[in-house]
């Protein structure tokens, strides 16, 4: 049953949620951007026992067209875009050292091809075996980052020839 209270604690979770969400649209508002936003359910992350969980609630998704979408979830950002698989495999990804990321399939976007603690040879070898033509890419972010890092960070992938 759902109580009084448990809705008060949604409206304030989603209302920080949303809060975010309008941060990072102004933030990104650029003359070389086009933005778009909603709110989608069915999003992954994995489980206390690293499993991959499908979320049924939903949450906001800030797109910047055609260079990456970013998820605002309740404990973090998760900035996502793609590489082909040929430019990922020469890619040198020493710009990416000092942030949190996750490498996978487009196809198959449950396909781990790297996560922390691995490193860019992992990765590398991983990109080589797949038969994916594009390998994606999710960034993470503490939730409190504000909106000029995500901004900064989205002309830093657009600068290094990422997309969506």
């Amino acid at each position: 049953m759902v109580t009084k209270q448990l809705i008060r604690e949604i409206h304030t979770a989603y209302q920080q949620l949303e809060t975010k969400k309008i941060e990072l649209t102004r933030a990104l508002r650029h003359p070389a951007f086009e933005i778009e936003s909603g709110w989608y359910n069915g999003h992954y992350q994995r489980d206390v026992n690293g499993e991959w969980q499908r979320d049924s609630y939903p949450i906001p998704v800030v797109g910047v067209k055609g260079l990456c979408d970013i998820e605002v979830q309740f404990e973090y950002l998760s900035v996502s875009a793609k590489l082909k698989k040929d430019t990922a495999l020469a890619y040198s990804y020493e710009k990416f050292a000092e942030y949190k990321f996750e490498a996978y399939g487009v196809e198959d976007y449950l396909a781990d091809y790297y996560h922390a603690g691995q490193t860019v040879q992992d990765l590398k070898d991983a990109i080589n075996r797949s038969e994916e033509t594009e390998i994606g890419f999710s960034f993470l972010f503490p939730f409190e980052t504000d909106g000029k890092g995500i901004f900064e960070f989205v002309r830093m992938l657009q600068s290094e020839g990422f997309y969506y």
